[in-house]
């Protein structure tokens, strides 16, 4: 992905599997939530009494009583199309008021560190939710989400229709190594020397940047830390007015920038 600025940013997407687990916490959570609601309801207000006169339409006599069964059949329709509605209805709030508290993350999202941003990186709004959680009616089709599972599969970023609608995807907020502590930066810094106004030149941000550079290099491959390790000391090296710096020097360097600004 890439931000406004064209920064590639490398997010581990959510996979299928992670994310069907999180749904499925977050239907129990959701069904116990409306278990809750309809008994209280129903004690507390004339609900029950209401609920079972209209259900004397829907739910038929057995057949031997007398009952048609194509009557049966078109009442047991349409108590499963009110039941599918009234759940569908109850996760899109469920699910959009708990994005847009939270940031993004669901009961089952948080417990298994998920969590939904936009396509360059950033926290979702209600716009996204909305439409994401809307369309979710349509990923459950046929049945048991098997559209959005077919989508999320084919998708290279495991998105589902909700997701390409919005512009939204699903990441996982893996937990990072700790970081190396400072004195382990320490080391060889070469013959590389600076005087006071170099130094002041540097500042925080200077030292924080070769700090943070050296710990990243030993986590990437050896191209890539090369290709960062490049970057920083040309940009320390041109505020610091310092001579051109050998690529086998370039850790050197650096450590030396971070010795000379404790110094």
């Amino acid at each position: 992905m890439h931000s406004p600025e064209q920064v590639a940013l490398h997010f581990p997407v959510a996979g299928p599997t992670s994310r069907i687990l999180a749904y499925s916490i977050d239907i129990g959570v959701l069904f116990s939530i409306l278990l809750v609601v309809f008994t209280i309801a129903a004690l507390a207000t004339p609900l029950a009494g209401w609920l079972g006169e209209r259900l004397d339409g829907l739910i038929p006599d057995l057949p031997d009583a007398g009952t048609d069964p194509e009557h049966a059949f078109d009442g047991f329709v349409a108590f499963f199309v009110v039941l599918l509605l009234v759940q569908l209805a109850f996760e899109m709030l469920y699910f959009t008021m708990m994005e847009i508290a939270t940031g993004g993350r669901s009961i089952g999202k948080w417990l298994l560190g998920l969590r939904v941003v936009k396509d360059g990186g950033f926290p979702i709004g209600l716009r996204e939710s909305l439409i994401r959680n809307l369309l979710r009616t349509a990923d459950s089709l046929p049945t048991n989400y098997l559209v959005g599972l077919t989508a999320m599969v084919v998708s290279a970023q495991g998105k589902r229709l909700g997701d390409v609608a919005a512009g939204t995807v699903v990441i996982r907020l893996d937990r990072p190594a700790a970081a190396a502590p400072a004195g382990a930066l320490d080391g060889d810094t070469g013959a590389f020397r600076f005087d006071r106004a170099q130094v002041a030149r540097l500042g925080a941000d200077g030292r924080a940047l070769a700090r943070q550079t050296l710990r990243r290099a030993e986590e990437l491959p050896h191209e890539k830390a090369e290709e960062l390790l490049e970057r920083a000391v040309e940009a320390l090296r041109s505020r610091l007015g310092y001579e051109a710096v050998a690529a086998e020097d370039r850790r050197r360097f650096l450590r030396a920038v971070l010795a000379a600004g404790r110094r």
